[in-house]
């Protein structure tokens, strides 16, 4: 697989990544007519955003991978304790929606960290230059 294939998977991984995270947030914040236009406005957002990132990184912009590396190690490290937290909380009161918030942040943990490791491979830093 070349680096170009490498960063185009991992955009649209993170396409489905925002599809998921909307319909979380209309679980947790119910169907009402406000909501989903909220949430609406917010996954055009966001898929406008990942849309910018994915070009910027088939550029070549080694900026943008540069400050991607650093921000997606922190946050694969805060979404591994957000997980751990919300697995701890689910464990002591048995609450529905700690678990849906421990498997958020298990799957935030891992696109992060799957990010991480594409940012960081071989081929792709040789895309870079």
């Amino acid at each position: 697989m070349t680096a170009r294939q490498k960063i185009e998977g991992l955009t649209n991984s993170w396409y489905g990544y925002a599809v998921f995270g909307a319909l979380v947030s209309l679980y947790q914040r119910g169907l009402g007519i406000w909501t989903i236009l909220t949430t609406g406005i917010s996954f055009l957002f966001t898929i406008a955003f990942m849309f910018f990132i994915g070009r910027r990184l088939l550029a070549k912009s080694s900026i943008t991978r540069f400050v991607l590396v650093i921000w997606t190690a922190i946050a694969t490290l805060s979404g591994a304790y957000f997980t751990a937290r919300m697995g701890w909380s689910f464990m002591t009161t048995f609450t529905f929606s700690y678990l849906v918030y421990a498997a958020l942040g298990a799957l935030s943990a891992y696109m992060y960290g799957r990010s991480f490791r594409v940012l960081t491979d071989d081929s792709v830093k040789a895309y870079f230059g």
